[in-house]
């Protein structure tokens, strides 16, 4: 299997940023198969299944939080009931934040898989008045890393 994290702190944009995805990959003709997108930003799972860029099927399943040890063995539990995945995109915490170990013991993962690409996000400053833009370019960087990411090796989507 194929992992895409995004790891960071609280409140640092994870989970939108994966809802995005999920959207995004809808709008490409992925269809749900488990679980639901909501239709305005909420934390979700959702299984999908469409094609990837070479034309083959895939199943990806996508997770926006993972905030305690509850959350996460739900997850779990969604991820063992809904069959086998190609891809898994969720979000984790940083490195020696809570639950972060937890999320790779429980969900049977190896940190230092070959297949696993995390892409940390930061926080940013709220200090003054350019933090709207601050925060739109940010959004906007992170989005088309995350993008070039799924679009080549090893995810190709």
């Amino acid at each position: 299997m194929k992992i895409l994290l995004i790891g960071g702190a609280q409140n640092v944009g994870k989970s939108e940023a994966i809802f995005r995805i999920a959207n995004l990959l809808i709008g490409k003709g992925f269809i749900i198969i488990a679980g639901c997108l909501p239709t305005n930003f909420d934390d979700f799972k959702v299984s999908l299944k469409g094609f990837d860029k070479n034309g083959k099927e895939v199943s990806v399943i996508l997770n926006s939080a993972t905030d305690t040890i509850d959350i996460i063995n739900n997850l779990k539990k969604f991820y063992d009931e809904n069959g086998n995945y190609d891809i898994l995109i969720s979000s984790v915490r940083d490195d020696d934040f809570y639950p972060r170990k937890q999320f790779f013991n429980i969900m049977g993962l190896n940190p230092n898989d070959k297949n696993l690409v995390e892409i940390p996000f930061a926080k940013i400053t709220r200090r003054d008045l350019n933090f709207k833009s601050a925060l739109n370019w940010y959004s906007e960087k992170t989005e088309k890393l995350i993008l070039h990411t799924l679009k080549n090796d090893p995810f190709n989507i």
